[in-house]
């Protein structure tokens, strides 16, 4: 058995069918799938036993309520399969998504194969380009670049490689060292706590550029029970992941890369505690900007009204100007051509990709501002996952 996908399901008759049905539907077909109800009370259980009466490769556990950690510790204990995937019960998977990662897992002979997904809002279906890392990383070849780079890219202000143990196959022997260690009690991070640490016992990871994982965001995802407890739940992440790092010291920046990432899930708490319903929201890129700097701020769309928030929530750096050529008001957001005579030390510019930020900057050359001045990194949208 080369494949073993393991499904957490907790009441979610309501997408449940679909979600079953895209792994059975398979293209690769060497697998098992083990569904895991972790107590459900929405008639999910008996759905998951129709499945197993008619597919034979369909295996079904049936336990409290534990949490999807817990449940998914469960099904890794009782898989047979070579590698490990996961998916959660309210997702779907498009019909090749595993004959491409299993193909590239052996021809690669790799320890992990990654890819990204779709994000699913209604009709809306968006491709998240979540790594700035990919392609083959092997140890004793180029493995350190991404151990060093893989929680928080500092060159480009984000992630490296997004940790969603759905977007993934992973070795089996990986996974139980991981799960076995790991405190089940954490539920903010929970994929991070396992995957990162996972990286550094690996001999090679492959990232595709491919996003064949639907990730289906509605009410019940957009909203997380969240309260003042979570900032004590990531406090149990940190706690955790920093005495996994910490044999080894300052090798691959890993405490640094830490920190940042517990500061993405800081920002994604504190949000939802404060009862600011979900929308797309892109991290302010606090490392590349001083606190308490001036600043003009380019960019009054979804980027720009982000970071403009974080800036005056957080009192982080002050906004000497906001700016933007389509929506200027002529009051709180201005037109470039008046920031000439301004006093700032950086102009950040807030758009979503690479080519619009490079018109941009053409434009304030143009006027005579230096690029040295300017600065732009993709931003990095804060998922609620």
């Amino acid at each position: 058995m080369k494949l073993t996908v393991i499904v957490p399901v907790y009441n979610n008759r309501k997408y449940l069918k679909q979600c079953i049905q895209s792994i059975s539907n398979q293209v690769y077909k060497d697998m098992e799938i083990i569904l895991v109800d972790d107590g459900s009370t929405d008639g999910s259980g008996e759905i998951c036993d129709e499945y197993e009466k008619a597919d034979s490769r369909i295996r079904v556990i049936h336990q409290n309520n534990m949490g999807c950690m817990e449940a998914r510790w469960h099904g890794l204990k009782s898989s047979k399969g070579e590698y490990i995937g996961f998916v959660d019960s309210d997702d779907w998977i498009a019909h090749d998504m595993y004959q491409d990662l299993m193909s590239v897992a052996e021809d690669k002979k790799c320890d992990i194969v990654s890819m990204g997904y779709t994000a699913v809002f209604g009709q809306t279906k968006t491709e998240i380009d979540d790594n700035t890392l990919y392609g083959s990383y092997e140890r004793g070849v180029n493995l350190d670049i991404f151990l060093s780079n893989m929680m928080h890219d500092a060159a480009k202000g984000q992630r490296g490689a997004q940790p969603s143990l759905c977007t993934k196959i992973m070795k089996r022997k990986l996974l139980l060292g991981a799960f076995e260690r790991a405190d089940r009690k954490i539920t903010m991070g929970e994929d991070a706590a396992i995957f990162y640490p996972c990286c550094l016992d690996i001999n090679r990871i492959y990232i595709i550029k491919k996003y064949q994982y639907f990730y289906r965001i509605h009410e019940e995802s957009m909203c997380r029970n969240m309260n003042i407890n979570t900032i004590c739940e990531i406090q149990s992440f940190y706690q955790y992941v920093q005495k996994r790092f910490f044999k080894y010291q300052s090798q691959y920046h890993l405490q640094k890369q830490l920190k940042n990432y517990v500061w993405l899930l800081l920002e994604q708490g504190l949000q939802q505690i404060f009862h600011i319903r979900f929308k797309r929201t892109f991290l302010f890129p606090y490392t590349i900007i001083e606190k308490g700097s001036d600043i003009i701020l380019y960019g009054a769309g979804e980027v720009g009204q982000s970071y403009y928030h974080q800036i005056v929530d957080n009192h982080y750096c002050n906004i000497a100007a906001w700016v933007d050529k389509n929506t200027c008001d002529g009051r709180k957001i201005i037109h470039p051509a008046r920031i000439v005579s301004l006093d700032y030390i950086k102009i950040l510019i807030a758009v979503k990709n690479r080519e619009m930020a490079d018109e941009i900057m053409d434009e304030l050359t143009s006027l005579g501002i230096h690029r040295e001045r300017m600065l732009w990194v993709r931003p990095q949208e804060i998922p609620i996952v």
